[in-house]
């Protein structure tokens, strides 16, 4: 996932065809916020802009197509099914961010959905039963980067191997079996709402709050985006990039097995096949946003927002009579333009800063 400082191709060199570093354009700069495009041409590219019209457009359709798009009642289930998976989408960008990758988000979150389910149901508190669910997917987090970060093994390798490994944990002590009925003090969280809107909504906001504020507003969020660009530029500016690394995994890891027990509590059960495939879609909501796969770019919105289309889509083309088999090709052709456009807004940063470097030093 980390990617060296690279050249863009064409642009000036040192007379030895070494890069003029003072000319050309490195993710680091771009992680420290050297590289700024022009307001119009920024908001242009602007993956969450992108996403919003998206969305629009779809939902106008809809609506052109059949009156239940306007349905609040629809719109309410389009919300929470999305806050579950912008809940983890919103660490999983912050993973990316930072150089990384987790596919073992499934696995924990079934994890958690059946260690919280398994407390609740021996008559525990509903809070000890979350906050030992939320520890069983922060224990992972934590295998995951001490692997990645002191074997120096992949994180598509580690991760990809813990998501087998934890599911079949998760299969063999509930051998294959849910649990369930939950305590209805377990499951008020999830069957309940405030003002018509489910508590789940609730949530999902408060932690994909908390998640934007580390990102964009601490020394956290800064130190990230620097490891994600550059990992040794990083590590020569003070940087501990490896327990930063670490605690990245810990808390996509905590945020998994925490929405695991949200839907535990909001079926009243918990279920060994809970969770399966949910890391594909995760991934596929915090690239959509716009979180570079490269690392060092990418937005707490922009997951909300791609969690937001991912579960639109999936009850609009139910809506419109369209074969939902479908909806697998709608995200991956979805997933491809978003890919596309952070090649464009990448290449357009890279020029914008050796433009102005240039005219720096011909100035």
């Amino acid at each position: 996932m980390l990617e060296p400082d690279t050249i863009e191709p064409g642009l000036p060199t040192g007379p030895k065809g070494a890069a003029d570093e003072t000319r050309v354009p490195t993710l680091s700069k771009v992680a420290a916020g050297e590289t700024r495009l022009p307001a119009l041409r920024r908001i242009a590219l602007s993956p969450s802009l992108a996403l919003a019209l998206t969305i629009g457009i779809f939902v106008l359709y809809g609506l052109t197509q059949t009156s239940e798009f306007a349905s609040g009642a629809v719109w309410i289930n389009i919300v929470r099914d999305a806050s579950f998976t912008a809940i983890i989408a919103s660490f999983e960008a912050i993973v990316i961010i930072g150089g990384g990758i987790d596919l073992s988000v499934g696995s924990i979150f079934a994890a958690g959905a059946m260690v919280s389910a398994a407390l609740a149901s021996q008559g525990l508190s509903p809070f000890i039963a979350f906050a030992a669910g939320t520890m069983t997917g922060a224990g992972v987090g934590l295998v995951n980067g001490l692997i990645v970060n002191y074997f120096s093994i992949p994180a598509i390798i580690v991760t990809l191997g813990t998501m087998f490994g934890v599911s079949s944990l998760v299969v063999h002590f509930s051998q294959g079996q849910p649990i369930a009925p939950l305590p209805n003090s377990f499951a008020y969280i999830g069957q309940n709402d405030l003002f018509g809107v489910p508590y789940i909504i609730y949530v999902a906001v408060v932690i994909a709050v908390i998640a934007y504020l580390l990102l964009h507003a601490t020394t956290l969020g800064w130190n990230v985006r620097a490891l994600g660009a550059n990992r040794e530029a990083a590590r020569s500016s003070g940087i501990r990039v490896r327990a930063l690394s670490i605690s990245l995994y810990v808390y996509c890891g905590a945020a998994a097995a925490f929405a695991g027990g949200l839907e535990a509590a909001r079926l009243g059960a918990g279920s060994p096949d809970f969770g399966t495939g949910l890391e594909l879609t995760v991934i596929a909501a915090a690239i959509i946003g716009g979180t570079s796969i490269y690392g060092g770019l990418g937005t707490i919105p922009g997951a909300a927002l791609g969690s937001l289309l991912l579960s639109v889509l999936a009850t609009g083309l139910i809506l419109l009579n369209i074969d939902p088999t479908l909806q697998d090709l709608a995200t991956g052709v979805v997933l491809i333009l978003a890919a596309g456009l952070d090649q464009v807004r990448r290449r357009q940063m890279f020029r914008t800063s050796a433009r102005r470097a240039h005219a720096a030093e011909n100035g």
